[in-house]
């Protein structure tokens, strides 16, 4: 009825075929029509749709872990090896795409199932690196940051990350040994203080104060930044006097199933460069060396060994045992010798070289393997990462061999504004061959300082096939080195680590977020090794010995941090406030025995039955350290072009006495970015010149546990004459002892 009755008021108003009534039924039509449409597109906008789509580079490469996000909401997703993501999102959602190195973008879903999106990389001020408790970006900094090229590191293939730092990071030394997982001597601007000259490592986010760092995967680092300066590390307080280096080992895991990728690397080491390039290998020749040292002595030459000085010979024995030869020549060497009298280890016949190449005899090719195997995957809410290591490295030097095998998990969950995770590492190592560090001690010690000192005259083996040496007078007192390392090639070296953290974070505004982390790092160092008998040489020995030794540490860090970040326009405001705390203690035991019964591997044990007890020798040690901290940092930045920093950090340490425990470190830095300046735009001869000041104090509280004294007075010590107290610490002229060494440093 409403129907019909309205159609009759249409007639009457306008009459059947009016041009005003087909002009109202056209406007009707049209209006139902857009209102459906949007009806229909609400209805489609409002529900969640299934976008996929890759993402690539500008130069059209696949972007691996880009993180896609809906913007006002916790959804996420991370790109696949081949740049592809697939996210669930309203059809007027926003996606934001970030991923480390590019250019963060924006886009509306509008409807569309397929959303491909192309990143530029960022420029070289834009990069955001990981430097103390937080990242920066790089045109914020005002101290003296470098950062590892990991591109080019990874090139490399070697035990320790350490290693890899001397490829091109001006201001930092390594000096490793040629012994496969050997420690690495890093040394940040030189020589700065006194007792320990190491950097401090922070390995995500968790402090170590070692130099042996092997237990880490080279091949799971994402990043790695040297803080150089006093303006830069002071955040580290107490700890940063050697300057810091920062380690990211936290690979992320990607959206989808399960993806295993395996990387396999061999190789081949070789000696190129030695000193093989100066030892002369000739007799005769060494022997006018030997000659010139006389003579610009003023002392005669010894003829023992080449006979007539002017006319110089290579002897057919340098030595041999006065029972078995038949008398000696002009000269003073063997001859008439009964090789039939020959006896070890008292009765040594040894003939003489023309030249024997000790580096040949000891250094040569080795294999190299190194093999990787990561599973990654997750969803939007985690992500998990699982990565297998064994690596393998033989030594250059004979009977020298190195071996790792490491496992690493981490994982992350987001709970809307709530993240939390866990990166856990795993690493086993073995050393077999010598002592790691090499030499050890002194400069005779080792495979590498024997080398060096022996002289070509001197053959590897006596006549009987024993090792042989330089037991004659003038060849000095060094041993076979192809002896050393055939003796300690059962020698073992285990190092043990569990190294970690877990953390937890909390967004609660977009401008404040806080978080929590608890680091550790557990490990246990093991050493057993052989000291054989040395009858060939002049100071010749006739035990043997067996020395063995365990390390077990524990150390711990917990860390509380609170971030402000805020952008008013062109002002830029960072502020960070933290709370810290660390604790460290070991227990090292060490025993020892000689004159074993039987010197095979099963009687290698320091048990009365087995050797001599009376040379039996054990003892102990150990430490326990604690660090109490809070600090604070403040940067601005105002229009890209004025850069300022404020640091400061407290710091209570247990290795310090009574009443000089606490120190404080603050520092301060300034930068005028004079290229966004109009004087210099659209220059064509700097592409970024920043005018930087920094000041700043560390500090130095390394040293061991237990060595303090309330009191180091004038008293103490003339009651006790010259004896020195090992439990006193270097004074700083006012008889205290000294509660810090500290620094400024001006850029």
């Amino acid at each position: 009825m409403f129907a019909k009755g309205r159609k009759t008021m249409e007639k009457n108003m306008f009459g059947k075929n009016s041009f005003r009534n087909r002009g109202w039924r056209g406007l009707s039509a049209v209006v139902v029509s857009l209102l459906f449409a949007l009806v229909l597109a609400g209805t489609a906008f409002a529900q969640n749709l299934v976008v996929s789509g890759t993402v690539t580079s500008t130069g059209g490469a696949p972007l691996q872990g880009v993180t896609v996000r809906v913007q006002g909401t916790d959804t996420r997703a991370t790109t696949d090896a081949a740049g592809k993501y697939r996210i669930s999102a309203p059809g007027d959602a926003v996606l934001t795409f970030y991923v480390l190195g590019q250019r963060p973008v924006q886009t509306t879903v509008a409807g569309r199932s397929t959303v491909d999106v192309t990143m530029a990389q960022i420029t070289y001020l834009e990069q955001v690196l990981v430097t103390a408790y937080t990242e920066q970006r790089r045109g914020d900094i005002t101290g003296a940051i470098s950062s590892v090229d990991i591109a080019q590191a990874q090139k490399q293939s070697s035990a320790s990350v350490l290693q890899r730092l001397d490829v091109a990071v001006p201001g930092v030394t390594v000096v490793a040994s040629g012994s496969p997982g050997s420690r690495s001597t890093v040394r940040i601007r030189g020589i700065s203080s006194f007792q320990n000259n190491d950097p401090l490592y922070v390995i995500d986010g968790t402090p170590v104060e070692e130099s042996y760092l092997n237990f880490l995967n080279p091949n799971d680092i994402t990043s790695v930044q040297v803080l150089k300066d006093a303006s830069s590390a002071s955040i580290y307080g107490s700890r940063a006097s050697n300057g810091v280096i920062v380690i990211e080992t936290t690979k992320k895991g990607i959206q989808g199933p399960p993806q295993v990728t395996l990387r396999v690397r061999s190789g081949v080491a070789n000696p190129v460069k030695g000193y093989n390039d100066i030892l002369i290998t000739n007799s005769l020749d060494y022997f006018q060396v030997v000659r010139t040292a006389y003579q610009n002595a003023g002392l005669k030459t010894p003829t023992n060994v080449y006979g007539d000085s002017l006319n110089p010979s290579v002897p057919q024995y340098i030595y041999a045992a006065p029972s078995t030869r038949g008398g000696l020549d002009q000269y003073g060497r063997p001859i008439n010798v009964n090789t039939g009298a020959y006896s070890y280890p008292n009765a040594l016949i040894m003939p003489g070289s023309a030249g024997t190449d000790w580096w040949g005899a000891v250094f040569g090719s080795a294999p190299v393997g190194d093999y990787n195997l990561d599973v990654n995957g997750g969803s939007d809410a985690n992500a998990y990462r699982v990565s297998f290591n064994y690596f393998h490295q033989g030594g250059t030097a004979i009977y020298n061999d190195f071996k790792r095998g490491s496992i690493r998990a981490n994982t992350q969950f987001n709970r809307g504004k709530f993240n939390f995770g866990e990166n856990v590492a795993l690493g086993l190592e073995r050393h077999y061959g010598g002592l790691p560090d090499d030499p050890n001690g002194y400069a005779e010690d080792g495979i590498l300082g024997k080398n060096i000192l022996m002289q070509p005259v001197i053959p590897v083996y006596d006549i009987n096939g024993n090792f042989a040496g330089g037991k004659a007078t003038g060849l000095g007192n060094q041993g076979n080195p192809v002896k050393y390392a055939f003796e300690h090639r059962d020698d073992i070296q285990k190092n043990l680590n569990v190294f970690g953290n877990a953390f937890a974070g909390l967004d609660l505004t977009p401008a404040i977020s806080v978080k929590t982390r608890l680091g550790f790092n557990v490990g246990q160092n093991a050493f057993a090794g052989f000291s054989p008998p040395s009858p060939e040489v002049a100071e010749a020995t006739f035990n043997n010995s067996i020395n063995e030794n365990n390390n077990q540490f524990v150390d711990w860090t917990w860390s509380n941090t609170a971030r402000f970040v805020k952008a008013l326009g062109s002002h830029n405001f960072d502020v960070l406030l933290g709370q810290e705390a660390n604790q460290s203690q070991n227990r090292y035991i060490q025993g020892s025995i000689g004159n074993l019964l039987n010197t095979g591997i099963d009687s290698r044990y320091i048990q009365n039955a087995l050797g001599d007890p009376t040379t039996k020798d054990v003892l102990s040690s150990g430490g326990k350290s604690a660090l109490l901290s809070v600090f604070g940092k403040a940067d601005y930045n105002y229009a890209e072009k004025y850069v300022a920093s404020f640091t400061v950090r407290r710091d209570g340490s247990s290795r310090l006495a009574p009443g000089h425990q606490w120190g404080t470190f603050p520092a301060f830095g300034l930068g005028w970015r004079l290229t966004n300046e109009p004087f210099l735009s659209g220059n064509r001869f700097f592409s970024d010149v920043m005018l930087r000041y920094g000041i700043g104090v560390t500090g130095n509280q390394l040293i061991p546990s237990g060595r303090v004294g309330p009191q180091f007075g004038r008293d103490l010590l003339r009651r006790d004459g010259l004896r020195q107290h090992s439990r006193g610490i270097p004074a700083n002229g006012s008889g205290k002892p000294q509660s810090q060494v500290g620094g400024k440093q001006v850029h």
